[in-house]
């Protein structure tokens, strides 16, 4: 009985056995998520109507007629997106000139007040 136990410690003491261990546990756990996930899913009820869930409708099944009225307004959303990026692309340069503008007359400002201390600071120097 000794030699069967210290034949078993061995066993167990070598990284191999953890290995196995660890793999048939890992193996074990895996396969009842999945006959938990499959049980959990047929329990599951019907997806609500209106959400991501919906199988989509194919888009062509209505004829040639609804295609190209689809095709149509792609084409339109397609130049009005154009559209609109153009005129944010206008705003953005008048807002990007008329930063420049007042950056610039905050720059002068501050030269400006630069001048005006320092020739506050001679006159004060000058006549004390």
């Amino acid at each position: 009985m000794d030699a069967f136990l210290t034949f078993l410690a061995n066993i167990v003491a070598t990284q191999q056995f953890f290995q196995v261990c660890v793999g048939a546990c890992t193996m074990w756990l895996v396969g009842w998520m999945v006959t938990r996930g499959r049980s959990d899913k047929d329990a599951l009820p019907a997806p609500a109507s209106g959400t991501i869930a919906d199988v989509p409708v194919v888009p062509f099944t209505g004829g040639p007629r609804d295609t190209l009225d689809m095709l149509r307004e792609l084409r339109d959303m397609a130049r009005r997106r154009t559209e609109d990026s153009g005129h944010i692309r206008e705003c953005v340069r008048i807002i990007r000139e008329e930063t420049k503008k007042q950056t610039e007359l905050l720059q002068e400002i501050a030269e400006d007040q630069r001048i005006e201390h320092r020739l506050n600071a001679e006159r004060q120097h000058r006549h004390p």
